[in-house]
C-alpha cells in the first residue's frame, strides 16, 4: 500500500476545507480529479476517508 505525497496533499486540503471543489481550486485541478484521487486512496487503504454530504466532504 503506497500513498503518494500528492495524494496526501489532496486528502489534507479536502479535510482542511471540507470541500472537494475548494481543494481542486487550490491545486488547479478539476473536482472530478480530486474525487478520483480520494476514491483510489480509499480503495488502496480499504477505508472510507470522508463522509460525503452534498457539496461537502467531512473527515
Amino acid at each position: 500500500m503506497f500513498i503518494s505525497d500528492e495524494t496526501l496533499r489532496v486528502i489534507h486540503l479536502v479535510a482542511r476545507h471540507q470541500s472537494i471543489t475548494t481543494a481542486a481550486e487550490q491545486l488547479n485541478k478539476v473536482p472530478s480529479a480530486i474525487s478520483y484521487t480520494i476514491k483510489k486512496a480509499e480503495e488502496s487503504l480499504g477505508v472510507e476517508l470522508f463522509i460525503r454530504k452534498g457539496r461537502y466532504s467531512v473527515p
